[in-house]
């Protein structure tokens, strides 16, 4: 029986009440009676709220204290970052610490997502012996085969862990935790913590590509540059790509910035209509759109980073957007050492 599952805090969980409403309105079939929400600081009105969307549709919603497992380990591995604030998405990590006995199969999804079509497919689906399932990033996933870009796990495919169907069978037979807590104790830094830590912890034989209709997070790019980006290596087979394009299952508004996410004003994606409709039907139809974001990095690279999203968005893939795109990781990185060379002189200077 396939689970449904969330981790959020309450800066999210207008975000993840839309998501889980638009679930239940898509997928009638859903057996279990209840809803996992992992708690990282909900507001009792806003439990409520998400109480009412899942009563209306004849389900509950299990509220599941996970702040105990990521407290602990951050407490032993304190390089473990958390991500805009929260420790929730690092929870994906030890699942299987925190869910009942009882759950086999578990999809989780990220609150900024949209589910649009029925995911029966996903509770029949043989995962031949894999813990874990995900769309590949095509990107990552194409330097990867190309030697170009390595993981500690040697998979070859670098996946997105906005969307993961788990087998926690499998998971725990396996000791997927000890892999995990075996890449923490190497000390590596991870830019998406619980993202790079999974990819870089479960290893491919462990790990089963989903086509990108469970998680299309290319909507908010110029056409030819959408396609171009999801035929990036052969990952995907052309009718995958256009069943992602043309039939979503699970729209994911990833991104830091305004132009891929409904709620800000600004946004560019052309799943817009779909969000707001399921706003429309959620306690949060009257709620406006937040302000536009002007930066979601500070100084010169975000800037640069403004100009190369507006290429994508605006324009087809050209050379320059190339160029933008590297200027880019080159000023973010000498910002990066001048920020730290004032703690280094002060060292400096104590010592």
């Amino acid at each position: 029986m396939l689970y449904l599952c969330y981790s959020i805090n309450d800066f999210s969980v207008m975000q993840a009440g839309i998501s889980m409403l638009s679930f239940l309105e898509n997928n009638p079939d859903y057996e279990p009676d209840e809803v996992f929400v992992l708690n990282f600081g909900i507001m009792p009105i806003n439990k409520e709220r998400l109480n009412s969307i899942a009563a209306h549709y004849g389900k509950r919603v299990t509220y599941l204290s996970a702040k105990h497992v990521t407290n602990e380990i951050k407490r032993t591995f304190p390089h473990l970052s958390s991500w805009r604030g929260t420790m929730a998405p690092n929870a994906k990590a030890f699942m299987d610490k925190i869910m009942p006995e009882y759950v086999e199969r578990l999809l989780f999804i990220d609150a900024d997502t949209l589910v649009t079509g029925s995911v029966s497919e996903l509770n029949h689906l043989d995962m031949g012996g894999a813990a874990l399932a995900a769309v590949p990033q095509c990107w990552e996933s194409y330097l990867m085969r190309k030697g170009w870009l390595k993981l500690y796990s040697n998979s070859d495919m670098y996946f997105n862990s906005g969307v993961l169907l788990y087998d926690l069978n499998v998971w725990r037979n396996e000791d997927c935790n000890k892999m995990v807590i075996d890449m923490l104790r190497t000390k590596k830094q991870f830019y998406a913590p619980d993202q790079t830590l999974l990819n870089n912890a479960i290893p491919g034989r462990l790990q089963k590509q989903l086509p990108p209709k469970y998680n299309h997070n290319t909507h908010w790019q110029h056409p030819r540059q959408e396609l171009k980006n999801l035929r990036i290596g052969n990952i995907h087979t052309e009718e995958e790509i256009q069943e992602a394009i043309h039939h979503p299952v699970i729209i994911h508004y990833t991104g830091g910035d305004h132009h891929a996410r409904p709620w800000h004003r600004g946004c560019r994606s052309y799943r817009i209509p779909e969000y707001m409709y399921y706003q429309n039907l959620s306690p949060w139809k009257d709620l406006p759109l937040f302000p536009r974001q002007t930066s979601f990095r500070p100084g010169l690279s975000g800037k640069c980073l403004q100009i190369y999203f507006w290429m994508m968005s605006k324009q087809p893939y050209s050379a320059l957007s190339d160029v933008t795109l590297t200027l880019c990781r080159k000023i973010e990185k000498v910002e990066s050492r001048w920020h730290k060379m004032p703690a280094k002189m002060e060292e400096g200077i104590e010592g």
